[in-house]
């Protein structure tokens, strides 16, 4: 009886050993492979190793000064509409009055010049406290870049 019992016990240990070994190998990632079978230990397993890759990120470039956004026309206090030139398609031009307040948002489907056209309240919102305003301009490859225009009475 003892000797049943003995090999029963050994059975149960091999398995119980395996099971744990199959599920470590299967939470490394579900790409390890885990074999179980029998030799003169008992239990043997490989476990497959996988690499990983990282990929390579562009470093945005800086717009020249010459081909930055530009006036075309003055912009004169209270006025409703700025007028810029030298734009790219694709780029997104934010308005900021002097306090750094967002006054308006423009997405550039040509380009050229653009016409922005704001309302007596935008307008007004321009021209708080100082002489000038910003102008922001995220364009895809490039640094967002940020220009300073002043504002004629």
């Amino acid at each position: 009886m003892k000797k049943v019992f003995s090999y029963v016990l050994a059975l149960v240990a091999v398995v119980t050993l395996g099971g744990a070994i199959a599920t470590t190998a299967n939470a490394a990632g579900g790409e390890a492979a885990a074999n179980s079978g029998s030799n003169a230990s008992g239990v043997s397993s490989s476990v497959v190793a996988s690499s990983s890759v990282k990929k390579a990120t562009k470093k945005a470039k800086a717009v020249p000064a010459k081909k930055r956004v530009k006036l075309a026309k003055k912009y004169k206090k209270n006025a409703r509409k700025v007028v810029l030139k030298q734009v790219r398609k694709g780029s997104k031009i934010t308005l900021k009055n002097a306090k750094n307040q967002t006054v308006k948002k423009v997405s550039v489907k040509k380009s050229g010049n653009l016409t922005v056209k704001l309302s007596k309240k935008q307008g007004k919102k321009l021209n708080k406290s100082k002489k000038s305003f910003k102008a922001s301009v995220a364009q895809k490859g490039y640094k967002t870049y940020t220009v300073k225009f002043s504002i004629k009475k």
